[in-house]
């Protein structure tokens, strides 16, 4: 059903409106919209700014449409028919979501440019969650499911326009609830199409999308999407060969996700996992966030599957010394500590520096992996780094054993003497920060010893 012209007439002018940059006209647009529109006629709404994102010559208006839209349908209020709170769009009758979605999913397919056809993405997205979460009879009184939507998806993920493909991924990460159990077969071959895309972002779209949906599994169910794990680290070295350190960030954390969910479907490329990571913790030409994520997902193995950590030749020793690496990477322009210093907040943040994440990660692999594993490899760097002339060593070993002393404390209690040796001399170092890491080593130490330190 179009809609008549007067009502189309009537819809574009208040579009016009909303867009205004004039206060007095926008408040009282906005006032029109949910008055005239939202509260006595939402089946026109709706179907009136599906309509223009699809037939509107003005991108603006199409993107602008697509934004109320969704904005309108997750509004909740008392619904009619039940008296409970429901989302204004699944207040409509079967009859017209059908006819609206139809609209919708016409205007996602058929728009040429990318920035609006994100923001219709949008609308669809949300259109989508409400379907997942609610359960939505349908005209012959059986759940509604949509599942023209999952149909126009694996449409959309073998377009040739690349920007298409890019955008069905990101409508199945906000919503993979919509992909069915007999739909699985099915998907694993989208996915591994995106995975294997010439494009970077289609390829990153679709390990986002992939991590939600396989986070979205119960665990009998996704041994089978295993044989993915390959080709989705295959997207990470040439990401980190081209020095791209934000799609780089963007990959990491996906696997990341996968890795919480599912730490043993990485066993058997588990060894080439570390290589690379440690090559992208190592490279200083990439932006920190990218290199400390690579460091996360490290530590995400120790957090979730420590004897698999334990049991590869390279891990432990190469974490260790990437953590104490990154634990020297402190004051980077303030090497005689005069901004140190001066800072009157003595909590201020450093959350998101080297040397913090390098510090956490110790702590995190100290009380995951314990002593036996830990400190032979620590304790072969700390003799030389407390003896080194640069102060930043010397700091690093310092707040290294005040990251461990926890999760080691049955091993480092019986050589306490050993480590107090090379602690204690710290409270006398020319450098201040030094000095203040001996004394943060030292009442840690008070802490995790308490009454052999005393003794």
């Amino acid at each position: 059903m179009a809609l008549p012209f007067e009502v189309h007439a009537a819809l574009d002018e208040l579009v016009g409106f909303l867009q205004s940059t004039d206060n007095a006209i926008r408040t009282q647009a906005e006032e029109q919209l949910n008055r005239t529109w939202v509260s006595e006629r939402p089946d026109m709404l709706f179907l009136g700014l599906a309509e223009q994102m699809q037939r509107s010559q003005d991108e603006g208006t199409r993107a602008y449409a697509a934004v109320i839209f969704r904005r309108i349908a997750t509004r909740t209020s008392k619904s009619a028919q039940t008296g409970e709170q429901t989302e204004t769009f699944l207040q409509l009758n079967a009859g017209q979501r059908n006819e609206i979605r139809e609209r919708l999913l016409q205007a996602y397919a058929g728009e040429g440019k990318a920035h609006v056809r994100n923001k219709i993405a949008d609308a669809v997205a949300e259109v989508a969650r409400q379907y997942v979460e609610e359960n939505v009879m349908g005209v012959d009184g059986t759940r509604d499911t949509w599942p023209a939507l999952l149909n126009a998806l694996f449409q959309a993920s073998q377009a040739e326009d690349a920007a298409m493909r890019e955008s069905s991924f990101r409508i199945l990460e906000t919503t993979p609830g919509i992909i069915e159990k007999q739909h699985e077969d099915i998907v694993l071959g989208v996915f591994q199409r995106g995975i294997r895309d010439d494009v970077p972002d289609v390829r990153l779209a679709t390990m986002a999308a992939f991590s939600a949906f396989f986070q979205s599994l119960q665990k009998k169910s996704q041994q089978k999407y295993y044989a993915l794990i390959p080709d989705v680290l295959n997207t990470i070295l040439p990401l980190k060969e081209a020095g791209d350190s934000d799609q780089l960030s963007k990959a990491l954390m996906a696997v990341i996700e996968l890795a919480e969910a599912a730490s043993k479907m990485f066993k058997n490329v588990f060894a080439d996992l570390v290589a690379l990571c440690i090559s992208i913790i190592q490279d200083k030409e990439l932006d920190d966030p990218a290199r400390q994520n690579a460091l996360e997902l490290m530590a995400t193995f120790a957090d979730y599957n420590p004897s698999m950590c334990r049991k590869d030749p390279n891990y432990t020793n190469e974490m260790v010394t990437q953590c104490l690496s990154l634990m020297t990477d402190v004051g980077p322009d303030d090497d005689d500590a005069s901004e140190w210093n001066a800072q009157e907040d003595m909590d201020f943040d450093e959350s998101d520096s080297n040397h913090v994440s390098g510090e956490q990660t110790m702590d995190r692999l100290a009380n995951k992996l314990g002593g036996q594993t830990i400190l032979p490899p620590t304790f072969n760097w700390l003799p030389r780094m407390i003896a080194s002339s640069a102060w930043r060593d010397r700091h690093a070993a310092l707040m290294a054993i005040s990251a461990i002393s926890e999760g080691c404390r049955e091993l480092m209690e019986g050589e306490l003497d050993k480590v107090l040796d090379l602690v204690v001399p710290a409270l006398r170092d020319s450098h201040p920060r030094v000095r203040w890491a001996g004394c943060n080593a030292l009442g840690q130490m008070s802490t995790d010893f308490k009454g052999t330190m005393q003794t």
